[in-house]
């Protein structure tokens, strides 16, 4: 296995162990076990398990801009119809993992962001950077006429994160989508519906 190789195969699996465990749960040895890589190879890559922890972040985030584009961009569907079919995607993404991992800005924001300066800000960043696709999304809705005029786009596009955050929780607690979708109605049936 080659340098790059070995490194992206360490963050990958280190991805599946924070996502498990947690920061604190998630140990180099059983990482490095799962990516068959000799105990002594860890630190040639990464200085430390915080530097490791950034590395995984990155490499999560720049997936997770990835969906986001490729969805939330999608204008051969209405800005709410795009929204939708975001939380569907990772709806169905959620229900094919066993068990549930959740997602990782919000397990390490819980776990290690009062700790790590260093993560906490990229956490901060990465909220930030999915906030704002959110908000272009929701201020096309309401250019378009889809979001009720009392919701103003930058708010409902922090409240949405936050709902859906506490939506994971639940949902890793009860090893269920169940509040996926309890989110789903509440937010996207209920509370973005336009009604006359």
């Amino acid at each position: 296995m080659g340098k790059i190789d070995t490194r992206t195969v360490l963050i990958e699996e280190g991805l599946k162990a924070l996502l498990s465990h947690g920061y604190e749960g998630a140990g180099i040895g059983p990482v490095l076990k799962s990516a068959g890589v000799p105990k002594g190879s860890f630190y040639h890559f990464f200085a430390s398990k915080e530097e490791f922890a950034s590395a995984v972040l990155t490499f999560y985030t720049e997936g997770n801009q990835i969906v986001r584009t490729r969805i939330l961009g999608d204008e051969s569907k209405t800005p709410l119809k795009r929204l939708r079919a975001y939380f569907e995607y990772y709806e169905q993404e959620f229900a094919r993992e066993n068990p549930i991992g959740g997602c990782l800005l919000g397990n390490l924001a819980q776990s290690i962001a009062a700790h790590s300066d260093v993560l906490r800000h990229e956490l901060h960043r990465a909220f930030a950077a999915w906030q704002h696709d959110f908000q272009t999304v929701l201020r096309q809705a309401r250019a378009q006429g889809e979001l009720p005029a009392h919701l103003d786009p930058d708010e409902t596009a922090a409240f949405l994160i936050d709902a859906y955050e506490g939506a994971l929780v639940r949902m890793k607690t009860e090893g269920s989508i169940a509040p996926l979708k309890r989110f789903a109605t509440m937010t996207l049936d209920c509370l973005l519906t336009n009604h006359p």
